[in-house]
């Protein structure tokens, strides 16, 4: 696949376009802006604000979003989130892998063997860091 140039301009409407799409179990805006051809550190730095159902509450302050699971960092979870709520969250790109091994345990104890591992083994992706989460409307 060939993979045309883009400026951060164009980084920024294309996920201004990809924030247009929200709903229960699709992809987060992250996920469609990675998915769509425009480079990782282009998206890197950026504010982004993302809505979602949640799919799992991970560790302390980071929580799954998304049918592809988009990690969002949160500064402060609203109280008594659940999965399958709804919520908006927005923060900072960043690329980096926020499990290792060392962290299978604590994810064990927040979901099964299976799915704490498929998380320590996901390796660096887009996510969102020092992020508002809030309840969505």
């Amino acid at each position: 696949m060939r993979r045309l140039p883009r400026t951060t301009a164009t980084a920024a409407a294309a996920l201004l376009l990809a924030g247009t799409v929200a709903g229960c179990a699709e992809e987060t805006e992250l996920t469609q802006a990675d998915q769509s051809g425009v480079p990782t550190e282009e998206l890197v730095g950026e504010t982004m604000t993302l809505t979602g159902e949640v799919q799992a509450v991970l560790a302390h302050q980071v929580i799954a979003i998304g049918a592809e699971d988009t990690l969002v960092m949160a500064e402060q979870l609203p109280e008594g989130i659940m999965v399958g709520d709804e919520v908006e969250a927005t923060g900072t790109v960043e690329e980096r892998d926020v499990f290792t091994v060392d962290d299978l345990e604590s994810l064990q104890a927040a979901t099964d063997q299976e799915t704490a591992q498929l998380y320590v083994d996901r390796g660096e992706e887009p996510i969102l860091v020092d992020a508002t989460v809030t309840a969505a409307d």
